[in-house]
Protein backbone atom coordinates (compact mmCIF):
# COMPACT_ATOMS: atom_id res chain seq x y z
CA UNK A 1 0.00 0.00 0.00
CA UNK A 2 2.92 2.36 0.63
CA UNK A 3 3.98 1.96 -3.00
CA UNK A 4 0.58 2.58 -4.58
CA UNK A 5 0.19 5.67 -6.72
CA UNK A 6 -3.14 7.41 -6.24
CA UNK A 7 -6.30 6.10 -4.64
CA UNK A 8 -7.24 2.45 -4.80
CA UNK A 9 -9.28 1.60 -7.89
CA UNK A 10 -8.32 4.82 -9.67
CA UNK A 11 -5.37 3.54 -11.73
CA UNK A 12 -7.27 3.49 -15.02
CA UNK A 13 -8.35 7.11 -14.58
CA UNK A 14 -4.80 8.13 -13.77
CA UNK A 15 -3.61 6.41 -16.92
CA UNK A 16 -6.23 8.24 -18.98
CA UNK A 17 -5.07 11.58 -17.55
CA UNK A 18 -1.52 10.64 -18.51
CA UNK A 19 -2.70 9.95 -22.06
CA UNK A 20 -4.28 13.42 -22.20
CA UNK A 21 -0.90 14.97 -21.41
CA UNK A 22 1.16 12.70 -23.64
CA UNK A 23 -1.15 13.28 -26.60
CA UNK A 24 -0.56 17.01 -26.37
CA UNK A 25 3.20 16.46 -26.15
CA UNK A 26 3.06 14.16 -29.18
CA UNK A 27 1.06 16.79 -31.03
CA UNK A 28 3.72 19.40 -30.32
CA UNK A 29 6.44 17.02 -31.52
CA UNK A 30 4.52 16.23 -34.70
CA UNK A 31 4.15 19.94 -35.37
CA UNK A 32 7.90 20.37 -35.07
CA UNK A 33 8.37 17.90 -37.90
CA UNK A 34 5.54 19.46 -39.90
CA UNK A 35 7.14 22.88 -39.60
CA UNK A 36 10.57 21.52 -40.54
CA UNK A 37 9.08 19.87 -43.64
CA UNK A 38 7.26 23.07 -44.58
CA UNK A 39 10.38 25.22 -44.19
CA UNK A 40 12.51 22.74 -46.11
CA UNK A 41 10.02 22.57 -48.98
CA UNK A 42 9.56 26.36 -49.00
CA UNK A 43 13.29 26.99 -49.14
CA UNK A 44 13.74 24.37 -51.85
CA UNK A 45 10.90 25.90 -53.89
CA UNK A 46 12.49 29.34 -53.61
CA UNK A 47 15.77 28.00 -55.02
CA UNK A 48 14.73 25.32 -57.53
CA UNK A 49 14.13 26.47 -61.06
CA UNK A 50 12.13 24.59 -63.66
CA UNK A 51 11.66 25.92 -67.18
CA UNK A 52 13.32 29.20 -66.19
CA UNK A 53 11.01 29.88 -63.24
CA UNK A 54 11.38 29.30 -59.52
CA UNK A 55 8.99 26.51 -58.67
CA UNK A 56 7.47 28.55 -55.85
CA UNK A 57 6.03 30.76 -58.60
CA UNK A 58 4.00 27.83 -59.93
CA UNK A 59 0.50 27.95 -58.49
CA UNK A 60 0.37 24.26 -57.61
CA UNK A 61 3.53 24.51 -55.51
CA UNK A 62 2.52 27.82 -53.93
CA UNK A 63 -0.91 26.46 -53.00
CA UNK A 64 0.63 23.31 -51.51
CA UNK A 65 2.89 25.47 -49.34
CA UNK A 66 -0.07 27.65 -48.37
CA UNK A 67 -2.02 24.55 -47.29
CA UNK A 68 0.93 23.35 -45.24
CA UNK A 69 1.31 26.69 -43.48
CA UNK A 70 -2.41 27.03 -42.81
CA UNK A 71 -2.78 23.52 -41.41
CA UNK A 72 0.29 23.92 -39.21
CA UNK A 73 -1.08 27.14 -37.70
CA UNK A 74 -4.49 25.56 -37.07
CA UNK A 75 -2.99 22.46 -35.44
CA UNK A 76 -0.69 24.63 -33.34
CA UNK A 77 -3.73 26.43 -31.93
CA UNK A 78 -5.30 23.06 -31.06
CA UNK A 79 -2.16 22.01 -29.23
CA UNK A 80 -1.98 25.31 -27.33
CA UNK A 81 -5.66 25.08 -26.39
CA UNK A 82 -5.27 21.55 -25.03
CA UNK A 83 -2.12 22.50 -23.12
CA UNK A 84 -3.93 25.47 -21.59
CA UNK A 85 -6.75 23.19 -20.42
CA UNK A 86 -4.31 20.73 -18.89
CA UNK A 87 -2.52 23.57 -17.10
CA UNK A 88 -5.87 24.76 -15.70
CA UNK A 89 -6.18 21.48 -13.80
CA UNK A 90 -9.54 20.77 -12.21
CA UNK A 91 -10.98 24.08 -13.44
CA UNK A 92 -11.76 22.37 -16.77
CA UNK A 93 -13.98 19.27 -16.86
CA UNK A 94 -12.03 16.09 -17.62
CA UNK A 95 -14.19 15.27 -20.68
CA UNK A 96 -13.28 18.62 -22.28
CA UNK A 97 -9.58 18.05 -21.60
CA UNK A 98 -9.72 14.57 -23.12
CA UNK A 99 -11.51 15.85 -26.23
CA UNK A 100 -9.11 18.79 -26.62
CA UNK A 101 -6.08 16.50 -26.22
CA UNK A 102 -7.53 14.11 -28.81
CA UNK A 103 -8.18 17.01 -31.20
CA UNK A 104 -4.63 18.28 -30.70
CA UNK A 105 -3.10 14.88 -31.36
CA UNK A 106 -5.37 14.16 -34.33
CA UNK A 107 -4.89 17.57 -35.92
CA UNK A 108 -1.15 17.71 -35.37
CA UNK A 109 -0.35 14.15 -36.43
CA UNK A 110 -2.44 14.36 -39.60
CA UNK A 111 -0.98 17.79 -40.34
CA UNK A 112 2.51 16.35 -39.96
CA UNK A 113 1.67 13.51 -42.33
CA UNK A 114 0.20 15.93 -44.87
CA UNK A 115 3.11 18.37 -44.55
CA UNK A 116 5.79 15.73 -44.99
CA UNK A 117 3.91 14.25 -47.96
CA UNK A 118 3.59 17.75 -49.45
CA UNK A 119 7.31 18.35 -48.93
CA UNK A 120 8.12 15.12 -50.77
CA UNK A 121 5.80 16.21 -53.60
CA UNK A 122 7.39 19.64 -53.75
CA UNK A 123 10.87 18.15 -54.11
CA UNK A 124 9.61 15.80 -56.80
CA UNK A 125 11.91 12.84 -57.41
CA UNK A 126 14.45 14.29 -55.00
CA UNK A 127 11.86 14.19 -52.24
CA UNK A 128 11.94 10.43 -52.25
CA UNK A 129 15.73 10.17 -52.20
CA UNK A 130 17.81 9.91 -49.06
CA UNK A 131 19.74 13.00 -50.10
CA UNK A 132 16.97 15.10 -48.54
CA UNK A 133 15.47 14.54 -45.06
CA UNK A 134 11.82 14.84 -46.06
CA UNK A 135 11.45 11.18 -47.01
CA UNK A 136 12.69 10.15 -43.55
CA UNK A 137 10.39 12.65 -41.87
CA UNK A 138 7.42 11.28 -43.78
CA UNK A 139 8.14 7.76 -42.57
CA UNK A 140 8.77 8.98 -39.03
CA UNK A 141 5.52 10.93 -38.66
CA UNK A 142 3.42 7.98 -39.73
CA UNK A 143 4.02 6.72 -36.20
CA UNK A 144 2.52 9.96 -34.83
CA UNK A 145 -0.84 8.97 -36.33
CA UNK A 146 -0.67 5.59 -34.57
CA UNK A 147 1.01 5.94 -31.17
CA UNK A 148 -0.96 6.91 -28.05
CA UNK A 149 -4.12 6.02 -29.97
CA UNK A 150 -4.78 5.93 -33.70
CA UNK A 151 -6.52 8.74 -35.55
CA UNK A 152 -9.71 6.66 -35.47
CA UNK A 153 -9.50 6.35 -31.68
CA UNK A 154 -8.98 10.12 -31.43
CA UNK A 155 -12.12 10.62 -33.53
CA UNK A 156 -14.00 8.25 -31.23
CA UNK A 157 -12.90 10.21 -28.15
CA UNK A 158 -13.89 13.49 -29.80
CA UNK A 159 -17.26 12.13 -30.92
CA UNK A 160 -18.10 11.08 -27.36
CA UNK A 161 -17.80 14.66 -26.19
CA UNK A 162 -19.75 16.38 -28.95
CA UNK A 163 -22.15 19.01 -27.59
Amino acid sequence: EDNRLGAEGQGFYGLMRTFDISRVVLGAAALGTARAAYEYARDYAREREQFGTKIIDHQAVAFRLADMSSRIDAAWLQVLNAARMIDAGDAVPRERVTAAAAMAKLGASETAMFSTWAAVQTLGGWGYSREHPVEQWMRDVKLEEIEEGTSDIMRLLISRSLP
